[in-house]
């Protein structure tokens, strides 16, 4: 139920394009920033649109990229995480300590670096975010996978000559997959408030394209005026991290009890 209730408000997200008006007649018949009314229940934007319309239809954005990002970071630093525990001696080390190194630097810092370099398109989004969070996921990942490898089945199934995927999914991945859960879903609620951060810095999406952080920052002015305009995007923000963290809650308890 916990994860139904995420499901079902990301689809709505996802899907609000296709069933929000976006008349050309009727994006521009308000005034600018007017306060919360029967017409618009939470007020107008900065382009007199209406707000609660705008953001519900700019979530669309935000979770694609959000979670693009984090399927490709997460496949990405579980699969060195494993790599590590496989590859035992010099190389595993190597492999190991090139991910704390990477996870020292800010990401912010990447991130100017490589929008500076590949600019602000969707895919250089999602390739930038997924730099800056793999190699969390491989921190995170890193212990869990050293502890099942130090167990005596997995000695057992190297015995028997056991081949490398028999050793990854039956041996590997159903010990780690509520760790893998827990940071699968920690990692969307980062990539979303990255990029939430970027679009609010202007490095991020950029218009005529829209994500909850571009609102924030296109609608600032709203608040000297009384609006809500550049509120209601970042408690949509909220409201999608919370029911995310919750949904995988349970996971979340029983992999920190069962830490080696």
């Amino acid at each position: 139920m916990r994860g139904f209730a995420f499901a079902i408000f990301s689809l709505a997200l996802l899907m609000a394009p296709s069933w929000i008006n976006t008349r050309p007649a009727a994006l521009y018949e308000a005034e600018r920033f007017e306060i919360p009314s029967a017409t618009h229940l939470f007020g107008t934007d900065h382009l007199g649109r209406d707000l609660l319309a705008e953001t519900v239809a700019a979530g669309r954005e935000s979770l694609l990229i959000s979670i693009t990002a984090a399927l490709v970071s997460f496949s990405l630093g579980l699969s060195l995480a494993v790599l590590a525990g496989l590859w035992t001696g010099l190389g595993g080390s190597v492999l190991t300590r090139s991910m704390d190194a990477l996870v020292a630097i800010p990401g912010l810092i990447v991130a100017f670096v490589l929008i500076a370099t590949f600019g602000s398109s969707t895919p250089s989004l999602i390739a930038v975010i997924t730099v800056v969070e793999f190699c969390r996921v491989f921190r995170s990942l890193r212990v869990p996978v050293a502890h099942v490898m130090t167990q005596p089945f997995v000695e057992l199934s190297r015995i028997r000559g056991e081949g490398l995927g028999y050793l990854i999914f039956r041996d590997i991945w159903p010990n780690i997959r509520g760790y893998a859960a827990v940071e699968l879903v920690n990692r969307f609620v980062s990539c979303l408030m990255f990029l939430s951060a970027l679009s609010v810095l202007g490095l991020g999406v950029q218009p005529p394209a829209t994500d909850w952080g571009t609102l924030i920052k296109l609608n600032a002015a709203g608040l000297l005026l009384g609006s809500p305009a550049p509120l209601l995007p970042g408690l949509f923000i909220l409201i999608t991290s919370l029911l995310a963290l919750f949904a995988v809650g349970e996971e979340r308890l029983t992999a920190s009890h069962n830490l080696p």
